[in-house]
């Protein structure tokens, strides 16, 4: 029981100093190749392969993390009820967008990797790349894709989104508190959302509706593209 104990202490301290370590580096460089995400992950992966610990035991013993995430989800919900009447009123506008963005993310994969030559099952895992990890894996799984591989390329889709989206916003002209959060919430997912946070609490309640939404329509959508390239 103690070993146990010590175990989940010890890989929860790993994954704390990994993040701590990733932040400092990505708010000195500010290389998108050095965000936190990517540089607290090959850390953790340095150190348990130095302790002689696999990502099994490592992923077993962080499972509080896991819990504590989902939780932190609330958080998302108290922003949204907060700005519930705001965010109500405008509810045709952001189904409307994120419906388009749906779109936008499943066409912008589909047609240049159809013109580059691509096989079916490459195409499937780049499909959900726009929708949050745990929907873009069963998505992929259930159409034949490589959820690895779809693991990977969501959580760069993520970085990629976080990084250029606030400068994108910018030059756009985007001042909207509501627009800024759906964009980067759209295009970013948990990612994006966390930096539309970052930016304000309205930011953020329309990242954390985003998610929900792209996660909704992009699943309704995915089996139709698939049925499409099946037919080509």
């Amino acid at each position: 029981m103690k070993t146990k104990v010590f175990l989940e202490l010890g890989f929860i301290l790993i994954t704390l100093i990994s993040y701590l370590i990733g932040r400092v580096v990505y708010r000195r460089t500010k290389w998108m190749i050095f965000h936190t995400v990517i540089v607290a992950t090959a850390v953790v992966i340095i150190i348990c392969s130095l302790c002689g610990a696999g990502m099994e035991l490592y992923e077993e013993n962080t499972r509080v993390l896991k819990y504590l995430l989902n939780i932190s989800v609330v958080a998302f919900g108290y922003l949204l009820h907060k700005h519930f009447d705001y965010i109500k009123e405008r509810g045709l506008a952001i189904f409307s967008a994120t419906l388009l963005g749906s779109l936008a993310a499943l066409v912008s994969v589909v047609v240049p990797s159809l013109l580059a030559g691509s096989d079916t099952a490459s195409i499937i895992t780049l499909l959900p790349k726009s929708v949050t990890n745990p929907i873009a894996i069963v998505l992929s799984a259930q159409h034949g894709g490589d959820i690895y591989l779809t693991s990977v390329i969501v959580i760069i889709a993520g970085i990629f989104g976080a990084v250029t989206g606030p400068w994108f916003l910018k030059i756009s002209g985007i001042d909207s508190p509501l627009a800024k959060g759906i964009a980067l919430g759209s295009a970013s997912h948990g990612i994006g959302t966390a930096k539309a946070l970052e930016m304000g609490a309205l930011e953020g309640a329309a990242g954390g509706l985003a998610i929900a939404l792209m996660g909704l329509f992009t699943s309704l959508l995915v089996p139709l593209f698939v049925k499409f390239l099946l037919l080509l």
